[in-house]
């Protein structure tokens, strides 16, 4: 392009030197290759941006692709935690239904089993597991403006900065929780278990438990998995367009 406009430059200076040529004639070749001039780099600007926005828009749509499959991903693991929550609160309240004469019963019966069901109960920290590395690596380069679809882009943001933490929040307290049941549990080291799962401290604090393992099943379903669903389907929307 350089090139072409230092040539058609040269044509002006020649057709303005031009003794042959009256002033209106070379007024008019001048004219001519100016408007050559503007029309080249017109369509030099063009392409470039249109090849440009092309480019961008590819980039998109392969994030968006992954985006979706991570999302795919966070609704499965989203169902398998619910289902773990629900899990461990089974055994939860299976112990809290326990009361002392029953402990006894068990204790004296010597039955492995049945002491093991009570005593070896599931304390499973919760750690984050929803995907954000194809999130973030879009976000941080700057690209998330590339995104023309101004509400696709406010529903990303939406799930990403608030629903995402939102539930590693709701772990954390869980985690929280449970390691003060853990902190009760070493404080009476040297209780013999039968006492310790009788102490009404350690089964109040077992039972605010539940409730938590509860209220994050809810949360899970109603933030965390609605929003993925309703994010994929507006995904969907804009790769179909």
């Amino acid at each position: 392009m350089q090139e072409e406009v230092k040539k058609h430059t040269k044509k002006i200076y020649k057709a303005m030197k031009n003794p042959k040529h009256t002033f209106v004639e070379k007024i008019k070749d001048v004219t001519i290759e100016i408007l050559i001039i503007v029309f080249a780099v017109t369509l030099s600007i063009w392409l470039h941006s249109w090849s440009e926005h092309r480019h961008q828009q590819k980039e998109v749509s392969f994030f968006l692709n992954n985006l979706k499959n991570d999302l795919q991903n966070d609704i499965k693991i989203i169902d398998t935690e619910k289902e773990d929550y629900a899990r461990v609160n089974l055994v939860y309240e299976k112990f809290l239904r326990l009361t002392s004469l029953q402990i006894d019963s068990i204790q004296q019966s010597n039955s492995i089993e049945q002491s093991n069901s009570i005593y070896n109960l599931p304390f499973h920290s919760k750690s984050r597991k929803i995907s954000i590395g194809n999130y973030e690596g879009f976000k941080s380069s700057g690209k998330l403006g590339y995104i023309k679809d101004e509400k696709l882009k406010q529903k990303i943001l939406h799930y990403y900065q608030r629903v995402v933490p939102v539930i590693d929040e709701v772990d954390k307290i869980y985690n929280d929780f449970m390691f003060k049941c853990f902190d009760i549990m070493i404080e009476n080291g040297a209780t013999s278990e039968e006492k310790l799962f009788s102490d009404p401290k350690f089964k109040s604090s077992i039972f605010f438990l539940v409730k938590i393992g509860k209220n994050n099943i809810r949360v899970y379903h109603e933030i965390g998995k609605t929003d993925a669903i309703e994010l994929i389907k507006a995904i969907e929307k804009e790769m179909n367009k």
